[in-house]
């Protein structure tokens, strides 16, 4: 048996090959470069979005809080003219 050994030769085989890694490392580059741009516009409308959705939740909790104390104030409002109204039960009235 026979020791491997390398031949120092370039041939037009090992050209072709180097050509088509090249163009299919470009041809990917390319590929990613262009998905990686669009994932950079859709980060940027998700990011709006979320500002966007986050000052509506801020404005709709605002409204649930002012709406619980107006349901407060009205609860308090109920119960004083219960209380007024067994007072009144309560007491007597003349012939």
């Amino acid at each position: 048996m026979t020791a491997p050994s390398i031949d120092n030769r370039i041939s037009l085989g090992n050209i072709l090959v180097a050509g088509g890694m090249i163009v299919s490392i470009s041809v990917a580059w390319g590929t990613l470069n262009g998905r990686a741009e669009t994932l950079a516009s859709e980060l940027s409308k998700q990011a709006a979005a979320t500002a966007s959705h986050e000052a509506r939740i801020r404005a709709m909790e605002t409204t649930t809080a002012r709406q619980d104390e107006r349901m407060v104030l009205i609860l308090d409002s109920l119960r004083k003219i219960e209380s007024r109204l067994e007072r009144d039960m309560s007491v007597p009235r003349g012939p």
